[in-house]
């Protein structure tokens, strides 16, 4: 794992590449678009959702179950992210596709879903295998962007950008490994909880998502202005086995920076485990891809002082097993 995260700079280029080489071809009307996919290859979704949500003037949905939202048509573009090719969501996502016609895309290693898509004469992007999805996410990420830009729903130059922050994270790859291991130290032995501008939610979800498969501990995450009508509310004492981190972007609402300026002093006023992260780059990509790196290593790290195997996922490995009885 510890490989993996490290040439994760490498995978962003090389999954760029593959997408110049791909060129979507859409023969009808797109009125929506409804991205499917779970875990490792669900989180790339929500990610470019969130980028493009200030340049796409189109309704963009993403799905983490077995069902299609009931306006999807023959006018609807649905895309199918699922490394393995085997995600059973997703796979009943396709058939829900197919029975309504609509125009249908998969990002995939192989598998069922790649087999299925060419059988009904559908596009197929084909990305490498052989990975645990959650390190595989450049591959699933850059592909969604890259159709995104085809369909003139991203920055012209997001490919560029992506190639970019990779250079960017890969030459302060010291740097991020330290603040992890500086915030392994700080943390101890807590469970970690991450708070952040809305606009972060998908990567603070994926922080929270490494913590749980490579730390084998749980995480929690929630989003400013939304926990300030909730949550703030259970801070009524120190918890005292949390460790909280607020990630503060440097493209906040102005009136969001003043909720989590508040929100951190009232936090800090009951509990001493707090830090405060500033996100680094020069654009919402830079600082994502940051981000999503510190976040790798810290949950590597994190597994790795406790002990416990980064890699395995038995727990999930069972849980697909039972499921397969029936």
């Amino acid at each position: 794992m510890k490989e993996l995260i490290k040439e994760f700079p490498n995978q962003l280029r090389e999954s760029i590449n593959i997408s110049r080489l791909f060129e979507l071809k859409i023969e009808r009307t797109i009125n929506n678009i409804v991205l499917c996919g779970l875990g490792g290859s669900g989180i790339g979704g929500e990610i470019v959702k969130t980028w493009t949500r200030n340049t796409s003037n189109m309704p963009i949905e993403v799905v983490h179950g077995y069902t299609l939202p009931s306006y999807v048509s023959q006018n609807t573009l649905v895309i199918l992210s699922s490394y393995s090719g085997n995600t059973e969501e997703t796979l009943a996502c396709l058939e829900e596709a197919i029975s309504r016609k609509s125009l249908i895309l998969s990002v995939t290693s192989g598998g069922q879903l790649k087999e299925k898509t060419n059988k009904v004469g559908a596009q197929c992007i084909t990305i490498p295998g052989g990975l645990p999805p959650r390190s595989a996410l450049g591959y699933s990420l850059v592909q969604l962007a890259g159709i995104f830009c085809q369909l003139n729903l991203a920055d012209v130059e997001i490919l560029e950008k992506i190639n970019r922050a990779s250079r960017f994270i890969e030459e302060r790859q010291n740097e991020i490994m330290m603040l992890a291991e500086n915030l392994l130290e700080n943390s101890k032995s807590l469970n970690l909880i991450f708070y952040g501008e809305d606009i972060l939610a998908p990567i603070l979800l994926r922080a929270c998502q490494q913590m749980n498969e490579n730390s084998k501990e749980l995480a929690f995450y929630n989003v400013i202005p939304e926990m300030n009508h909730n949550e703030i509310v259970g801070w009524g004492a120190d918890p005292g086995q949390f460790y909280t981190i607020f990630i503060r972007s440097q493209f906040e609402n102005s009136r969001n920076k003043h909720r989590l300026n508040i929100t951190s002093e009232i936090i800090s006023g009951k509990t001493k485990n707090v830090h405060s992260l500033k996100g680094v780059g020069e654009n919402s990509i830079e600082e994502s891809f940051y981000l999503i790196h510190l976040f790798d290593w810290l949950s590597f790290l994190k597994g790795e002082k406790k002990g416990v195997d980064v890699t395995e996922v038995n727990i999930i490995d069972y849980l697909k097993s039972q499921l397969g009885k029936n």
